[in-house]
């Protein structure tokens, strides 16, 4: 079943994600992010950005908490979107708030469609940011149905 669902097993060499650095936009990783409740490190997707990406152990419990938040270079209208690795032992109904000047807005994530962004990011939507308060996206475990996974968050600008 692991191997169906294209998770490693072993390997030689350790797997290499695709740089955040290579990426448009504003990318905030998992290892930026600020996290509350468990969450586990792992790299056994074929596909992630940088280092890997962390799961909540299938809890759905609503403890664990992802916060990214990023300091965007200018005012303006961004496209965010929210970096997972699908797999279809993933929840379909997870929480993903974004903050964004005209206030927040949820979304659901099914975390087990690959995500239409070069099978990394799902588009969110287009929102207004001021410069100087941070750009927020939480997601959260609360009552989800399989495992919850945050790999990344990117603002990508917008012209009018």
């Amino acid at each position: 079943r692991l191997l169906e669902d294209g998770q490693l097993l072993k390997y030689d060499t350790p797997p290499r994600g695709v740089a955040p650095s290579d990426l448009v936009g504003v990318v905030v990783d998992d290892a930026e992010a600020d996290f509350t409740g468990f969450w586990q490190p792992s790299s056994a997707s074929k596909k992630f950005v940088g280092s890997g990406y962390r799961h909540d152990g299938n809890t759905g419990d609503g403890k664990a908490t992802a916060r990214f938040s990023a300091r965007l270079p200018h005012a303006g209208r961004y496209q965010v979107r929210f970096g997972y690795t699908p797999n279809r032992n993933r929840a379909s109904n997870v929480r993903v708030e974004v903050q964004h000047d005209g206030g927040s807005q949820t979304f659901t994530v099914n975390q087990r469609l690959i995500p239409p962004e070069d099978g990394l990011f799902l588009p969110l939507g287009v929102f207004e940011f001021r410069a100087g308060p941070p750009a927020v996206v939480t997601v959260t475990n609360h009552d989800t149905d399989g495992y919850v996974v945050v790999d990344a968050v990117q603002w990508v600008p917008v012209t009018r």
